[in-house]
């Protein structure tokens, strides 16, 4: 057990472990590292590469805003016509509803008026022609 931690015996391992690395003349040559995919120290192409694609990144981000942008336009643009159109199909409605109104009124007019023409004993051509008459005087006058 002496024998292992003298001092010759372990250069004689030591001896034994730098063959197995040594050269056919005897040098004994130091095995190169091979780089590490992990080194801190990256290559000037890899700084390149990081950079252009930092690049890609932010243009790609300034891309993505913008197109955020156009969405959020066109969304509030939507909602804009939506609710134009709702306005809109409102005014029909009413309109539709003073149309049947004024429908009303001048039929029931118009009834009133028959009614008023058989109670005079004029009957309602007469009365018709008198209006022609009248429209007639009021184009003529309007005319000259």
């Amino acid at each position: 057990m002496s024998y292992r931690y003298s001092a010759g015996a372990s250069t004689h391992q030591r001896d034994l472990r730098t063959q197995l690395f040594s050269s056919a003349n005897g040098l004994t040559k130091t095995p190169s590292r091979v780089g590490s995919p992990y080194d801190k120290v990256t290559p000037a192409s890899a700084k390149h590469n990081e950079s252009y694609l930092s690049s890609l990144e932010s243009q790609n981000n300034e891309e993505l805003d913008n197109m955020s942008q156009k969405v959020a336009m066109i969304k509030n643009l939507g909602v804009k016509m939506g609710s134009e159109i709702n306005k809109s199909i409102k005014l029909n409605d009413n309109i539709a509803e003073n149309m049947e109104r004024g429908k009303v009124t001048l039929k029931n007019t118009y009834n009133r008026m028959v009614v008023m023409s058989e109670r005079a004993g004029i009957n309602c051509k007469s009365w018709f022609v008198v209006f022609f008459i009248v429209f007639l005087w009021f184009f003529y006058v309007w005319i000259t």
